[in-house]
Parts: C-alpha cells; sequence; structure tokens
C-alpha cells in the first residue's frame, strides 16, 4: 500500500498551520483519498485537493513543510495570506 499527502490545489487555501493537510493510504490516490474523507465524515471533501505519493522516498517534514521544499514543485510555497512560508 502507498501512502499519500493531500492538500488544496490553490495555494490561496492552504494554511500554514497544516490543518488541511492530511496523510493516508491507500492501493491508488483514491482509494487513500476515499479514505482520508471517510476520516473526515465528508465525502469528497478532498476531491480538489493535490495528491502526493509519499512512498518511494518519504520527505522529512518541519512545521507541515518538507525539507528541501525549495527544489520541490509539487508542494505549497505560500500561506493564505499569500506569504512565502519559510524554507520556500
Amino acid at each position: 500500500m502507498a501512502t499519500f499527502a493531500f492538500y488544496p490545489a490553490s495555494e490561496n487555501q492552504r494554511r500554514s498551520d497544516g490543518f488541511n493537510f492530511a496523510v493516508a493510504v491507500g492501493a491508488t490516490a483514491a482509494a487513500a483519498r476515499a479514505v482520508a474523507e471517510a476520516l473526515l465524515g465528508e465525502p469528497n471533501a478532498l476531491a480538489a485537493w493535490t495528491a502526493v505519493d509519499l512512498t518511494s522516498a518519504p520527505a522529512a517534514f518541519v512545521h507541515g513543510l518538507p525539507v528541501g521544499s525549495r527544489s520541490q514543485s509539487v508542494w505549497p510555497s505560500l500561506d493564505r495570506g499569500g506569504s512565502y512560508l519559510r524554507g520556500s
């Protein structure tokens, strides 16, 4: 089973405190998304969120942002106020 991270696709919907970030396990991104949505109790709550496969090379995390995120275009770089997150 693969491990997936989910976060809003639009940077203005991302929270710098990490409260709208989810990690779930599943055979596919869709299966893991369904697991996370079941835990939330909200079907399709993460439908528009970006999925990142963490299985092959999990990133080290510091306060919700992976170490070395400057070189990874899939991770958010702005907080909800439009300011750059530390390390981005």
